[in-house]
C-alpha cells in the first residue's frame, strides 16, 4: 500500500512540478561540483601562500642588493667626496644584518 501511495505521489509531483523533480535529481552532481570547487579553492590558497613567501624572500634579497650597492658606491667614490663616517655606518649596518 505504501509503495502505491509513493508511486502515486511521485506521479502527481511529476505532473505538477516536473522542474522540481529534475532539480532534485541534479543535487548529487551539484554536490560533486561543489567538492571540486572547494578543492580548487584550497589549492589556490596554498599556491597564494607559497607565492607570498617567495615575494617576501625576493624583497629581502632586493634589500640586500640595495645595501651592497650603497657600500660599493661609497667605496668607489673619489677619496675627496667620500664620507668615511657614513661608509663605516653602512658597513656596520651591513655586517650586523648577517
Amino acid at each position: 500500500m505504501r509503495r502505491q501511495l509513493r508511486a502515486g505521489g511521485r506521479r502527481v509531483v511529476r505532473l505538477f512540478a516536473p522542474a522540481t523533480v529534475d532539480s532534485l535529481s541534479a543535487v548529487p552532481g551539484l554536490r560533486a561540483q561543489l567538492q571540486q570547487a572547494d578543492n580548487q579553492i584550497r589549492e589556490l590558497q596554498d599556491r597564494v601562500a607559497g607565492l607570498e613567501s617567495e615575494i617576501r624572500e625576493a624583497q629581502r634579497l632586493n634589500r640586500r642588493i640595495a645595501e651592497v650597492t650603497d657600500i660599493v658606491q661609497e667605496v668607489l667614490l673619489p677619496a675627496a667626496d667620500r664620507d668615511d663616517a657614513r661608509l663605516k655606518e653602512v658597513l656596520a649596518r651591513y655586517a650586523d644584518s648577517f
